[in-house]
C-alpha cells in the first residue's frame, strides 16, 4: 500500500481542486487509464476501477467515515457533464444494512484516503447517461458528509467538498 498512494498521486491530473473554504481535505480523481485523455469505464459488469483521493491538507489528523456503513457508503458521488453540456449526478444506489455502526478512519496531515471507485450496477446515474461506446465527458468529484448526531460524538468533518472537473473520455458497455 506504500508504494500505491505516490503512484496514484502521479497519474492525478494537474490542477487545483476546489475546496469548502474551511475544508481540512482536498479531493482529486485519478483515470483508469491515462494515455493524454484520462479514460474512465461504465458498465453492469466489468468496468474497472478508478480513485478518488482525498487528501488531508490540514495540520491536524481528520477522521472520516469508513465506507462499508451507512454514514459513509453515499460519502463520494460525481457530477458528469456531457458534451451538451447536460450534468448528471451519479451516487451508490440506495441500499439496506444488515449490520451497521458508525466507525472511521484517521487521516494524518499531509495523508490520503482512497476510494476505489467501479461505475457498475451498484451505482445509479440521475438522469440517464446516454448510451454511448466512447464519449468526453467532463467528472467533478463531491464529498459530502452530512451533520448528524454520530458525527459530532466521532468528530468526524461535516460539509460538501468538490474536486475541479476533470476531462475523460467515458467508456460505456
Amino acid at each position: 500500500m506504500r508504494f500505491i498512494i505516490p503512484m496514484l498521486l502521479v497519474f492525478a491530473l494537474p490542477g487545483s481542486p476546489r475546496t469548502a473554504p474551511d475544508a481540512p481535505f482536498s479531493l482529486t480523481i485519478v483515470p483508469t487509464f491515462n494515455n493524454g485523455d484520462g479514460r474512465i469505464e461504465m458498465a453492469d459488469k466489468g468496468a474497472r476501477d478508478f480513485y478518488v483521493v482525498l487528501t488531508n491538507v490540514s495540520d491536524k489528523s481528520q477522521v472520516a467515515w469508513e465506507t462499508w456503513n451507512g454514514w459513509g457508503y453515499q460519502g463520494v458521488s460525481f457530477e458528469l457533464t456531457t458534451s451538451n453540456g447536460s450534468k448528471i449526478l451519479i451516487s451508490k444506489r440506495q441500499q439496506d444494512f444488515t449490520r451497521n455502526g458508525p466507525s472511521t478512519f484517521l487521516i494524518p496531515p499531509g495523508e490520503h484516503q482512497i476510494y476505489a471507485v467501479k461505475l457498475d450496477k451498484s451505482w445509479e446515474a440521475r438522469p440517464m447517461v446516454p448510451k454511448a461506446n466512447e464519449t468526453s465527458i467532463a467528472l467533478k468529484a463531491i464529498y459530502e458528509v452530512p451533520s448528524t448526531p454520530e458525527a459530532g460524538q466521532y468528530k468526524v468533518w461535516v460539509g460538501h467538498l468538490e474536486s475541479r472537473s476533470y476531462n475523460f473520455v467515458l467508456r460505456q458497455w
